[in-house]
Parts: C-alpha cells; structure tokens; sequence
C-alpha cells in the first residue's frame, strides 16, 4: 500500500520512489560489483580473470621453445670445435705479431720479398688479427649467432696473413695456417649441417 508524502522532505511523491532514486555507491574497480566491506561473491577464477597477467619474462621461468632451438643450432659440436681452433689460431697469431713487434731483430731482412713490409708492420697487422679471431672464437662457444660467420672471415685473412708471413717465420707461418683452416672448415661445415637439418 502506497503511502503518499507530500510534504516529504526527500521532495518525491512516496517513499517507493524516493528510494528507486537513491544513488547507489560505485562499485569498486576490480569490477566485481561488491560494496565496500562486504566479501566477493565471485569464484576464485572468475577473480583470476579479471586482472590481466604481467606480460614480459618472470624470474626463474624457462625460456621458450624457439629459443631454445636458436641456441642449440649455433652450438653444435662442429662449431663448438670451431671455436677452440679459432681462440688456438687466434692466440698463436697474436703471439707471432707479439714477438715481431718486440724482437724485430729476431727475423730475418729479406731482400726482393715481394712484400715487403717492416717486420714490425707484419707484427702490429698479426697482433690485431689475433686479439679480433680470440674474441670471436670465444663468441662462438658462447652460442652467439653472428660469430661464426665473422670467425669464418677473420680466420680467412688470419690465414692470408700468416701464409704471407711464411717468409720470415716458416714454422710458424704454417701452424698459423693450419690451425686457421681448420677453425674455418669446422665453422663451415657446422653451418651446412644446420641448413640440411632446417
């Protein structure tokens, strides 16, 4: 039974309509519709959803699948041992230009060499390429993508510059040698494996 107010103080014709105009509180913003104080009502996988996980990566969880598989197609054993001869190549040559540079007057002065070049000129280029093929033989048994190919290129001229060093050191000239093809056939080959497998 409908009471009328007309002189009530909400201003509305009954108490009905007064209240179907009360503003409701705001639900809060975890969006679960709930008044202040009261528990959720909702099941603990609807409360789940509502909030969107963190995107990114998490601390102690694995890495992908694709990833993975990324590693391990640039660690194989044939570019594993590319890497070793490439840090060996690497640090004889550096040894060599190390020792042309501090006893120039161990090696001979060659007369009508066609390259003819100061000994310690020949040392500082063999020195360099040395520091250069160590770095990327370590990059390479560190899985790194991009450090077989520039293993494969820095072992080349390695090698360039130790046959033209034979001259003045044949011993070492043709370890230099060696040890560089080597590391540039085990990068290669290991690179041609992993084409024929993908």
């Amino acid at each position: 039974m409908m009471r009328r107010g007309r002189h009530s103080p909400t201003g509305y014709g009954t108490d009905d309509q007064a209240a179907q105009q009360q503003p409701q509180p705001a639900a809060p913003a975890g969006g679960t519709g709930a008044t202040p104080g009261a528990r959720p009502t909702g099941t603990s996988a609807e409360q789940a959803t509502a909030v969107p996980p963190a995107r990114g990566y998490e601390r102690g969880t694995a890495p992908s699948v694709a990833y993975r598989g990324e590693v391990a197609g640039v660690t194989g054993a044939d570019t594993m041992a590319g890497g070793v001869f490439s840090i060996v190549a690497g640090l004889l040559t550096f040894l060599a230009g190390l020792a042309a540079i501090v006893r120039a007057s161990f090696y001979p002065t060659l007369t009508g060499y066609a390259y003819s070049w100061p000994i310690r000129n020949w040392g500082i280029v063999l020195l360099v390429l040395g520091v250069v093929l160590f770095a990327a033989g370590a990059c390479v048994l560190l899985g790194m993508g991009w450090a077989r190919p520039a293993g494969v290129g820095v072992a080349a001229l390695t090698a360039v510059a130790g046959f033209l060093f034979l001259a003045f050191a044949p011993i070492w000239g043709v370890v230099i040698v060696a040890v560089s093809v080597i590391a540039i056939w085990c990068l290669l080959r290991d690179g041609a494996a992993n084409r024929a497998r993908g």
